[in-house]
């Protein structure tokens, strides 16, 4: 994270992701070591980090909520970007996640390119969730 924040400094970028390998929030070495990165980026940038956003999986069922606490009390979560939209599952699990935890939805993955990134529209997600197939 230090040597990336370096880089996009010197190069005048506007803009840094630190995307980090799929973490369980049952490992807590793994869980120090994104700590670490929060502390190292916002030493860097004492506003930074800006967002922080965990990806839920939308086949990911109660266990979801239990992730995003763990995650939101490790780096303050800031959004969620809600995945495989594109399949059978609903997702619905980030109701219950935004209802308990206030962390809200930011982007939705209905496929595998980058234009399958989308922001979340929450009229189109309850259509989502309501439809009969």
């Amino acid at each position: 994270a230090f040597d990336a924040y370096q880089a996009a400094r010197a190069r005048g970028a506007d803009y840094l992701i630190v995307d980090t390998a799929g973490r369980l929030h049952t490992k807590s070495n793994l869980m120090e070591e994104l700590k670490k990165i929060t502390r190292v980026v916002s030493r860097e940038c004492p506003s930074a980090p800006h967002e922080v956003l965990l990806v839920v999986d939308a086949t990911t069922g109660q266990n979801a909520i239990v992730q995003a606490k763990v995650f939101n009390e490790a780096v303050g979560v800031t959004g969620i970007v809600l995945t495989k939209l594109d399949g059978t599952a609903r997702g619905g699990i980030v109701v219950a996640i935004t209802q308990e935890l206030g962390i809200p939805v930011k982007f939705v993955g209905i496929g595998e390119s980058v234009d399958d990134l989308r922001p979340f529209n929450p009229d189109e997600f309850i259509q989502g969730i309501l439809r009969t197939e």
